[in-house]
């Protein structure tokens, strides 16, 4: 018989075209990509095959008998298993990560092991081919039941694809039902055309397809920056978890990029963001870097297949020299967070968190600082997240709580005033302290929520309970760094004191150094106009800063509240306790009211009203209570 063989010459340039792109470009191994390595190995080795055997089948006595069969054996089995792969392939392509099942794994494995031990054993039974006296090729019985096995792939994948399209593309589908199409039309060619060889050609065009349209490798790779990108980051992570290997990952952030952006324009950061990369990829080579945004990097590599400390010293060195951009000198700063894994994450999302959680200044302590990030660092984020989630909830249903911690009267030997204290218990969590949830809600932007609620239950309580009456003259009531950057905060403060017909004497509001620092003549200008309605304003906290004495001249301040440190310290020390004679008197000189907090013992009240401290606030007189008890305390007095 004359075989036509111009389509399997011209299946073997397809083959060999995709199989030169693949591996040139191909960046990642993911199961998906290790099944269509196979895939397109099995196609290339079957095409090879089937022209090698065209040959010696018309030139029966180049080849010993043996080899005879060996060489047809060879194509046969990878034909076939040319379907089983790319029926293994469509699979993976629609589970992801997902293992496959055992029936799965039964409908790919079972078939083509049938097929392997017909073929395998045909020398000795005949049954698929055999070769006569005279050399002549010969089909067996057996024959047909390859082409049945190979159309229950095509007709599997077919299948398969349809019940999962919604996983694919309309381009992946399409691939599929190609490959369908031209499977079944190859098959019937073959049959009643058998010198024409168009199935090989089918399948090579079909690869193709698939390739473009599932394996393409620009999917994973980020052109303008040379590197791969978050989805190949994300690919390689969870396929070196899935396989338990031991491998590390180190998380790159470049600080200050928002700003140049800002002053040099998108071009000059871009251009920078390019040089960074170029230098990474330089260090360690383009098969480790991944740009995982506009700004942070992440090497990936086994534990013993870098030197990481070398690494680390090369990143560090760079940036402690300048970049350029347009002739400006700018400085960069990289502090990075090292992963080792499984031990420290145990999926891709606890990886990215780790990376958030490292990366805020908070977490880092100091820009350019390396942290070798633990399962404490994960656990810390997972219960800020948690505690995210809580102060959301209370802002929603309101079962925030308002403590009152009575302030005691040096002159007047009562209690006449209050600080109102936010406190938050939660079901599964119990008492979450202030100093860990306040700073959560201001990151997130949720302290003005909190901030109005707290005025508002404040104002609420102050005149349901009439406390005035009872001698209570003002309550104080914190206010957070944010509240105080807002320029319209005595507008919002007035119109809910307005709300519940306040007396605006009653409010003493309390704020930090850090907000009168940060907040300068938007402060300056509330606290004007809250004075000018009868507000009174203390500087909470000092003796805890470096500056806090000119916070005290600049601003008009009535009350100056010594924090509990400054107290306590003064008690063991007599450098401490000069200090804070000193301060009192000098805060006194200046018309000021003095409030000494932390005071537990008898003894320390009698030393701080000796000094002329106004008020004391502390454990010795109360703790925080609730409303309730707070009016008890005060009615008992």
């Amino acid at each position: 018989m004359q075989y036509i063989v111009h389509y399997d010459i011209a299946a073997f340039f397809v083959v060999v075209a995709a199989m030169v792109h693949f591996f040139y470009k191909k960046t990642i191994s993911t199961r998906q990509t290790r099944i269509f390595t196979l895939l397109i190995w099995v196609a290339f080795v079957s095409n090879i095959f089937d022209i090698i055997s065209i040959y010696t089948i018309a030139n029966p006595h180049v080849l010993p008998l043996w080899m005879h069969y060996v060489v047809n054996e060879i194509y046969l089995i990878t034909f076939n298993a040319t379907a089983a792969v790319y029926y293994a392939y469509i699979i993976m392509a629609t589970k992801g990560r997902a293992p496959l099942s055992r029936f799965e794994q039964a409908r790919i494995i079972l078939p083509i092991s049938i097929d392997i031990l017909l073929v395998a054993s045909t020398p000795f039974t005949h049954a698929v081919f055999y070769f006569d006296g005279e050399m002549n090729y010969i089909h067996g019985g057996m024959f047909m039941v390859l082409y049945a096995f190979a159309l229950f792939y095509v007709l599997a994948s077919l299948i398969h694809s349809i019940r999962f399209q919604k996983k694919m593309t309309l381009l992946q589908n399409a691939t599929v039902y190609f490959y369908t199409i031209s499977s079944f039309a190859a098959v019937i060619v073959q049959i009643y055309v058998s010198n024409l060889l168009v199935a090989q050609f089918a399948v090579a065009i079909s690869v193709l397809l698939i390739y473009l349209s599932m394996e393409n490798p620009a999917d994973y790779g980020d052109k303008m920056l040379g590197t791969y990108n978050l989805l190949a980051f994300n690919e390689v992570v969870c396929a070196n978890m899935e396989a338990d290997k031991h491998f590390r990952i180190a998380g790159i952030q470049i600080a200050g990029m928002r700003y140049i952006g800002e002053m040099l324009g998108a071009d000059s950061q871009l251009q920078m963001v390019k040089e960074i990369a170029q230098f990474l990829v330089q260090t360690v080579g383009n098969k480790r870097v991944f740009a995982l945004s506009e700004n942070r990097f992440a090497i990936v590599g086994k534990r013993r297949g870098l030197d990481w400390d070398k690494l680390v010293e090369s990143i560090q060195n760079r940036f402690q020299k300048p970049f350029f951009s347009q002739g400006v000198e700018i400085s960069l700063t990289a502090p990075m967070c090292i992963i080792d894994l499984p031990d420290n994450a145990e999926k891709i999302e606890d990886v990215i968190d780790i990376f958030n959680y490292c990366f805020e200044e908070e977490t880092t302590g100091s820009w350019g600082e390396v942290v070798y990030a633990g399962k404490d660092i994960l656990e810390k984020g997972k219960r800020e997240n948690r505690i995210l989630q809580i102060i959301n909830q209370a802002i929603r249903e309101h079962y925030f709580s308002v403590y009152y911690q009575p302030i005691y009267s040096v002159e007047k030997q009562q209690f006449t005033s209050a600080e109102a204290l936010l406190r938050l218990s939660y079901k599964d969590m119990g008492f979450i302290s202030p100093e860990e949830f306040i700073p959560i809600a201001e990151k997130n932007g949720l302290i003005l929520e909190i901030g109005d609620y707290v005025f508002r239950e404040v104002c609420r309580f102050i005149t349901e309970h009439k406390l005035w009456e009872m001698g209570i003259e003002t309550v104080h009531i914190n206010l957070s760094v944010i509240e105080c950057m807002q320029e319209k905060l005595h507008e919002r403060l007035v119109r809910v004191m307005d709300e519940y017909h306040l007396d605006y004497s009653h409010v003493h509001l309390e704020i930090t150094e850090t907000a009168a620092v940060v907040s300068e003549d938007t402060l300056w200008s509330n606290m004007q106009s809250l004075i000018d309605k009868g507000v009174a304003f203390a500087l909470d906290d000092y003796g805890t800063g470096f500056s806090n004495i000119m916070a005290v001249i600049k601003y008009p301040f009535r009350t100056i509240k010594l924090d509990k440190s400054m107290v306590w310290d003064s008690m063991k020390s007599e450098k401490a306790m000069t200090v804070l004679k000193h301060s009192i008197s000098m805060i006194k000189d200046m018309n000021m009211e003095v409030i000494a907090e932390g005071v537990e013992e008898l003894e320390q009240a009698e030393i701080l009203a000796s000094m002329g401290c106004d008020f004391f606030q502390g454990y010795y007189y109360s703790k925080p209570v609730e409303g309730s008890e707070f009016i008890k305390k005060v009615m008992a007095q």
